[in-house]
């Protein structure tokens, strides 16, 4: 029972190092699209154009585009680790053109600054998020809710109010949320090697197992670049 007990123990530490490495590169790569579609100063300013005339068509579409590529990945899991990680890769490069703009409106300090600090509470709620022992799904509805008042509210404000003040709050909000939902995802990766231990596409699992991991961490990054960074 006890090696049983150990075996089970190593496969899932094994499986969440691999989850959160594919985070951190996933987050490194969604980064480096968007720098690199930055200094692309005619590429920059089709994107500027299109989300300046359409701005909520032009998030909408980037959004389904990139939840496209999400649907795919949960396909192709159990088929194909190739295809997995193709889908994976295309839905980081489809959602870093929402990164883009980070890097017209705030200096370099700025960003590595609010990379650390989201890096840090990252890793707390990470953390706290897989070593508590209360189970987190009750947190579910809760948070969906939260979370849908905040969509809305935010199109309510850039579509009538326009307020700044209104904008802080949803960004402090957001960071919240976020940091909640971190640590749910975090202790979800037990479940998810429960369900799926044994299985020969545990790697292609582990992939998309991150995907959630790293749309936490943007949301709370591009939030707190929004609340404490220095304009450009």
């Amino acid at each position: 029972m006890q090696t049983i007990d150990k075996a089970k123990a190593n496969g899932l530490a094994r499986f969440t190092s691999l989850v959160y490495l594919y985070t951190g590169l996933g987050i490194a790569l969604w980064l480096v699209v968007a720098n690199a579609i930055a200094r692309n100063a005619g590429l920059s300013k089709a994107i500027f154009s299109l989300a300046g005339a359409h701005s909520i068509i032009f998030t909408i579409l980037v959004v389904a585009v990139a939840f496209g590529f999400i649907s795919l990945c949960n396909y192709f899991a159990t088929r194909s680790y190739f295809m997995t990680f193709v889908s994976y890769v295309a839905f980081l490069v489809a959602l870093s053109v929402i990164g883009v703009p980070i890097f017209y409106l705030y200096s370099a300090a700025s960003i590595t600054q609010a990379l650390v600090v989201t890096s840090a509470v990252f890793i707390v709620a990470a953390a706290f998020g897989f070593i508590t022992k209360k189970d987190l799904t009750t947190w579910s509805r809760t948070l969906m809710i939260g979370l849908i008042s905040i969509i809305v509210v935010s199109l309510i404000n850039i579509l009538i109010f326009k307020s700044s003040m209104m904008m802080l709050l949803i960004n402090i909000a957001v960071v919240v949320i976020f940091l909640f939902y971190i640590a749910f995802d975090s202790q979800n990766i037990k479940r998810i090697y429960a369900q799926a231990e044994g299985s020969e596409s545990l790697g292609a699992i582990a992939l998309v197992a991150s995907i959630n991991l790293v749309l936490d961490f943007i949301n709370v990054f591009m939030s707190l670049l929004s609340i404490f960074g220095d304009s450009n």
